[in-house]
């Protein structure tokens, strides 16, 4: 989107390292060229919480432009190429330029129906149910749901422990409503 029009600086991240911290000024807004980021909150409790994971060629931390510190931290999942642009800069463009405001707009409309569909399926108290409308929800035409991230990181996306999940696949694997492959799972 902006990638043409804003000087930018190219950042060459490893794996496990931060790109920015939560509570940190803000003063650049990201586009994944590739890679994997995860953005973490920790919560008042001090536990980490997974809130987004960013995949390539999508920008990220799109909100951070009306804010002035961080919410999250941006963790490296792998190694990640990411193009840094001045947020002031940003802000100017997309006031001269309306059909990329409109283009953002649309990409954080997106997330926000994600979020919520999201928020309605950890409310279901079942986890077995919880699984499966899940799996529901994220899958494509074909009835399959494929993943660049772990099944950990999956399991607390849906607010589950990780034992409870896993123990979850295996049940829906043995009733033959799913087949697991190594970075996808099949609804039958």
């Amino acid at each position: 989107m902006f990638k043409n029009n804003i000087q930018y600086q190219t950042l060459n991240l490893k794996k496990g390292e931060c790109l920015f911290h939560q509570g940190a000024n803000i003063e650049r807004l990201f586009f994944l060229e590739k890679g994997r980021i995860k953005l973490v909150r920790n919560t008042i409790e001090g536990q980490p919480l997974i809130i987004h994971i960013a995949y390539s060629q999508e920008t990220f931390a799109e909100a951070l432009l009306f804010s002035d510190k961080y919410h999250c931290n941006a963790i490296c999942d792998s190694s990640s190429i990411v193009l840094s642009f001045s947020k002031n800069e940003v802000l100017a463009y997309l006031k001269l330029h309306p059909k990329y405001t409109m283009e953002l707009l649309k990409i954080n409309a997106q997330q926000v129906r994600d979020l919520r569909l999201l928020n309605e399926i950890k409310s279901i108290n079942s986890a077995y149910d919880r699984v499966w409308a899940f799996l529901l929800s994220e899958a494509n035409q074909a009835s399959k749901l494929y993943f660049s991230y772990s099944l950990k990181d999956m399991a607390q996306k849906l607010g589950l422990a990780h034992e409870t999940f896993y123990r979850t696949l295996k049940i829906l694997e043995q009733e033959g409503r799913i087949i697991r492959g190594e970075q996808f799972i099949e609804l039958l």
